[in-house]
């Protein structure tokens, strides 16, 4: 719509006619903003159908069986490794328990009582204990019973008492008189 168009009608006022030319354009550009928003749309869509028809053709290529053939050996190794991370968990804690229950039975040398321990009969209990350590630990005292503190008091060693002299003494004195020997010692 042009101004003459609006004159041919019979429309003379110029304030009118402004005002509907005003309104007429901004219905134009309204109509612009939807025509370019309806075109980049357009041309996002374009994109995205380009880039999804690639990734069809790519999955066309791909060997669905090879894929899940490798996603289960990834899920048996994932699932070999928390075995293995498990295992030495447990080995770990059983090691310690081990040595706490040694240091408790008063070993002199950790190893050594270990080398005697028969470990298929041990086990670790859930409270941290090992069972079937006091049964091999009894027998290993029994017949290795230098390879543990000993329970007994070492022998105190007396160094002397009261030191007198023999020579002051009534009795040694009264012995030397009678046997007749000076009463100085010499």
């Amino acid at each position: 719509m042009k101004r003459e168009d609006l004159t041919k009608l019979g429309l003379t006022d110029e304030a009118v006619i402004d005002k509907i030319m005003a309104l007429h354009g901004s219905d134009i550009e309204s109509h612009k903003a939807k025509l370019a928003t309806a075109n980049t749309e357009l041309d996002s869509l374009k994109a995205q159908l380009s880039e999804a028809s690639t990734t069809i053709e790519g999955f066309k290529k791909l060997d669905i069986d090879g894929v899940k053939k490798s996603a289960d050996e990834w899920k048996a190794k994932a699932e070999a490794a928390q075995a293995e991370a498990a295992k030495q968990m447990a080995d770990l804690k059983f090691g310690h328990a081990l040595d706490q229950a040694l240091a408790g039975a008063k070993a002199r040398n950790p190893k050594a009582v270990k080398a005697l321990l028969n470990a298929d009969l041990l086990k670790l209990a859930d409270d941290g204990t090992i069972s079937g350590l006091n049964d091999q630990l009894t027998k290993i005292k029994a017949e290795n019973d230098y390879l543990f503190e000993s329970d007994q008091k070492p022998p105190q060693i007396v160094t002397g008492g009261n030191n007198q002299s023999v020579i002051s003494d009534p009795f040694m004195t009264a012995m030397r008189k009678g046997a007749g020997l000076s009463l100085e010692g010499k």
